[in-house]
């Protein structure tokens, strides 16, 4: 994985979640520190604040763009000076693909140009890439290339690859010592790893040129709901660049339980 990302070092670790805290807290060795990502960010919504909550790390969000993406100049705007009062900004992480905004790629020039901003002032770059193979994939461009600003990322193989658990980080080797020890302390360090590194290996190998039949059928899924004229439940097409496909349901109309149940009986019953 450390050659397939361009990076020096790699380390295994259960989830996506812990790859990200662990990236985190080795970035911003001292509480109190502040670090810069998108409103939408999977880190910031769903890992439980874990930054804040075991690292006394602060999140400071920046309004996500519907691509995923965010303003660039905002960074350097939200920046902490040196000040007794204030925080220091000690990291910068994004999103690639963008959950929440619908599995979106993140365009390589828009990483390079936040990775230069970051390099400029001295703070390093970190991607949570749970569905980066799906950017692979979707993109031709390869891991390397779009982690080319990055210093550190989260990857998973989980998501979509067919293995049962595990992710991987991959960054410079004098961060990884650091890393090591969070994963122990965070009880990540398993004598087990083995077989699950093993699953990985082989959905490396065997698993990744297949997402594209996901992407396939996510726009599928997408073409067909587009083609009914709904007006109470709607998926827009052009919307879907990989594996997820977002559905808004009309409140009054139908509830989620409802729309899942009906799309279990495709071809038995009208779906709307």
């Amino acid at each position: 994985m450390a050659k397939y990302t361009g990076k020096d070092c790699a380390l295994f670790v259960p989830s996506g979640t812990m790859g990200n805290l662990i990236s985190v807290l080795g970035h911003c060795e001292h509480r109190g520190s502040e670090v810069l990502l998108g409103d939408q960010a999977h880190i910031f919504l769903y890992e439980q604040a874990g930054m804040a909550q075991l690292g006394g790390i602060q999140p400071h969000i920046i309004p996500t763009r519907p691509d995923g993406t965010f303003d660039v100049n905002e960074i350097t705007l939200r920046l902490r000076i040196e000040d007794v009062h204030c925080p220091r900004t000690t990291l910068i992480c994004i999103e690639n693909t963008q959950n929440v905004c619908g599995g979106k790629i993140l365009p390589s020039l828009w990483i390079d140009q936040v990775g230069s901003i970051a390099k400029s002032v001295g703070i390093p770059l970190h991607m949570d890439g749970a569905r980066l193979m799906n950017a692979v994939v979707a993109s031709g461009e390869s891991a390397a290339r779009i982690l080319q600003g990055c210093d550190t990322a989260s990857i998973c193989f989980s998501k979509g690859l067919g293995t049962p658990v595990g992710s991987i980080i991959v960054g410079p080797e004098e961060f990884m010592y650091r890393a090591i020890r969070l994963r122990k302390v965070l009880g990540g360090g398993m004598r087990q790893a083995g077989m699950l590194a093993a699953a990985a290996l082989y959905a490396l190998e065997n698993m990744v040129d297949r997402l594209a039949d996901d992407h396939k059928h996510a726009k599928l899924l997408a073409q067909a709901i587009s083609e009914t004229g709904s007006k109470n439940v709607i998926c827009q097409v052009a919307d879907v660049h990989t594996n997820i496909a977002i559905v808004h349901l009309h409140p009054d109309a139908i509830t989620p339980e409802q729309f899942c149940n009906r799309l279990s009986m495709v071809g038995k019953v009208c779906l709307f």
